[in-house]
This record gives C-alpha cells, structure tokens and sequence, in this order.
C-alpha cells in the first residue's frame, strides 16, 4: 500500500507539473486570442464539430476506463 501511495503522488506531481508548463505556454496564445479578428462563421462551425468530437472521445474513454474499475473491483471480491 506503501509503493501505491509513493507511485500515485509521483503521477500527480507529474501531472501538476505538466498542467503548469501548460498554463504557462498557453499564456500568450491566450494575449494572441484577444488582440485578433474574431473567427468566421465557418471556422465556429468546425471548431464546435470538432469539440463535440473531443468530449465524444473523452466520455467514451471515461466509460472504458470505468469498466476496467469495476471488472477489477468484482474480480477482486
């Protein structure tokens, strides 16, 4: 139990590190962002397709990784 907690916080800090290298890279995109025209109609439209894409994938994965869970939960007992 010992090993799962020393592996889990070492995930998590690598995750923390990577979510602030992010923000941090992201920060002047974000400046670009605003000073710039705003998108077309079109470009809304494909980038909207392309985020209910995303999310479509992410729920999928979040179900798999859901049933792996629990096949292990109920092989486990």
């Amino acid at each position: 139990m010992e090993k799962l907690a020393q592996i889990l916080f070492v995930v998590g800090l690598v995750v923390w590190f990577g979510w602030v290298l992010t923000r941090r890279l992201l920060k002047p995109e974000f400046k670009n962002n605003e000073q710039g025209e705003p998108p077309s109609e079109s470009e809304l439209k494909w980038h909207i397709r392309s985020m209910r894409q995303d999310l479509s994938m992410l729920a999928v994965t979040n179900f798999a990784v859901l049933l792996v869970l629990v096949f292990a939960l109920v092989l486990k007992l």
